[in-house]
């Protein structure tokens, strides 16, 4: 890992930028961490939508609710062509397409997340039984066959995805998800959008079915994708908040 960047935030929060050796370049990466904070502390890898980046203002809502109200880490990633990794600022942008066309962009990304995990693990400042994924929409399309390879995930949040719909479509990963879905096996908490026009509301409930995690719950609200609400989207950070705190703090 090449730390880029230190920076102090007015909330408390200290900011890395890094980046990390990926499958197919380096990888440009944020970590947040609580100031003053002391020994092995949870942390949560958070991955964007389509369109957005690490940066992205759910992520940073994320971090703040995480690492700046509770003292949990949190890191992000940019998706390939995403961020500082390409010119992909919306889903219609014609290199959205052109990135799930790649035969290897869910390897790739898993081997991304890999090294950026073991990377955050090894600074020491993080407890490797205490880390959860945090990723709705892309960062679930992503995040899912992700969490299916990767043993170190010990909760997460997944949803605003499915097996059908023109998102699918348009990417056509809807058999993948159908074969690592059974693979995904930590506890998990799952949001629908039942308006959703991007996936298919049925293909949605079908994909949360056949995930294999014996406790999972599914969280569903009115409204089309981009509607979550922030009661919503709280319920989802405290259910994560919320078991990583229950974990036994390594020694």
């Amino acid at each position: 890992m090449e730390i880029l960047s230190t920076k102090r935030l007015s909330n408390g929060i200290l900011e890395r930028r890094f980046t990390v050796p990926g499958a197919t370049g380096p990888v440009p990466g944020a970590l947040w961490t609580r100031e003053g904070g002391s020994g092995p502390v949870p942390l949560i890898l958070l991955g964007h939508g389509g369109g957005g980046s690490k940066d992205a203002p759910n992520n940073l809502d994320s971090r703040d609710y995480f690492t700046g109200e509770r003292g949990i880490g949190t890191a992000a990633i940019d998706g390939p062509a995403h961020g500082d990794r390409g010119p992909v600022t919306a889903v219609s942008h014609p290199a959205y397409a052109e990135m799930w066309q790649r035969p290897t962009a869910h390897d790739d990304m898993n081997a991304d997340w890999r090294a950026t995990l073991g990377a955050l693990l090894a600074l020491g400042e993080f407890d490797p039984q205490g880390v959860g994924y945090y990723g709705l929409s892309m960062g679930t399309m992503f995040g899912l066959p992700y969490l299916a390879a990767e043993p170190r995930i010990s909760v997460a949040v997944l949803g605003l995805c499915g097996l059908r719909g023109p998102a699918i479509v348009l990417s056509g990963i809807g058999g993948r998800l159908a074969v690592d879905a059974p693979r995904v096996t930590c506890p998990l908490m799952y949001h629908v959008q039942w308006d959703d026009e991007r996936f298919d509301r049925d293909g949605a409930l079908e994909l949360y079915g056949m995930l294999g995690a014996a406790d999972k719950r599914l969280q569903s609200t009115p409204g089309p994708h981009g509607g979550i609400t922030a009661e919503a989207r709280d319920a989802l950070r405290a259910f994560i908040a919320g078991r990583l705190a229950a974990v036994p703090a390594a020694v």
